[in-house]
């Protein structure tokens, strides 16, 4: 008794890319030479002081208010 083996190549398809579409006009890029934001200069940050602060101690404040009441 003898046995033949059949040996079958299955193709893969090549692989295929999707290029992007470009971006918005005025959205900047990598390769973009003179991007708008250095035009401005430097950005400059400024305190706006402990309102944030407050306005938590303030929260929780009416919160434990509202939780003595109900």
């Amino acid at each position: 008794m003898s046995s033949a083996t059949t040996q079958t190549t299955v193709a893969h398809p090549a692989p295929y890319y999707v290029q992007a579409p470009p971006p918005p006009a005025g959205y900047p890029t990598r390769d973009d030479q003179n991007p708008p934001a250095a035009a401005h200069g430097p950005v400059e940050t400024k305190s706006k002081g402990d309102d944030f602060w407050k306005g938590c101690a303030a929260a929780l404040c009416c919160c434990c208010l509202l939780d003595a009441c109900f």
